[in-house]
């Protein structure tokens, strides 16, 4: 964000941590979280957001994906991609209040203008999903029609699929060579953390 005068006729939105627990597949506590969110209960609509829609996978595609992997022996990896919703480029002007603590001193007055989306916008999900929609596009990746968050990649004999589901990603391949290149560009772009092999 940029910090700015609060434009007259605008509201700023507040600010809320929250705080989480991560677990691992067997429950252990695998880290704590703490995120600052905009509260976007408080957003108008028209003003502040249009559109909020962002699709997922579906479970019945990744069940076929599953099966497809098991039949031609495909290797399944898991990836996380660290802060998703802060990549998404924001359409709309959006004003938050700094956050309790971290005030500028002697500009505590102003507030912040957004520039990229933050956890807790209505539409934080929407512009990270077009985001990464935009960039699996680029590096040669198809969407199926079926199924707006399954991209596939064919080249020569090498097979890549991937599926997204918020910030997480099953990549589904026949080369090693490919997976570690499409892992390489997703590294490179966003902060990613490598799950290793699918497991839950």
């Amino acid at each position: 964000w940029d910090l700015c005068a609060l434009p007259k006729g605008r509201k700023a939105l507040c600010t809320k941590w929250v705080f989480k627990l991560k677990r691992d597949q067997d429950g252990s506590i695998a880290r704590f979280k703490a995120r600052l969110t905009a509260r976007g209960d408080r957003q108008v609509r028209g003003l502040d957001f249009a559109f909020v829609f962002a699709p997922v996978v579906r479970r019945s595609s990744i069940r076929v994906l599953l099966a497809i992997s098991a039949w031609f022996g495909l290797d399944l990896d898991q990836m996380d991609v660290v802060i998703a919703f802060l990549n998404g480029e924001l359409e709309e002007i959006i004003f938050m209040k700094q956050p309790e603590g971290f005030e500028v001193p002697g500009k505590e007055h102003l507030v912040c203008r957004l520039k990229k989306a933050i956890y807790g916008l209505k539409q934080a999900s929407r512009a990270w999903y077009q985001n990464l929609d935009k960039f699996l596009l680029e590096i040669g990746f198809v969407r199926c029609a079926a199924d707006p968050c399954m991209y596939v990649r064919r080249l020569g004999g090498s097979l890549v699929i991937v599926a997204v589901y918020v910030d997480g990603l099953i990549i589904a391949s026949n080369s090693q060579k490919e997976k570690d290149r499409l892992k390489g560009l997703l590294s490179a772009k966003y902060a990613m953390k490598d799950l290793g092999p699918l497991s839950w």
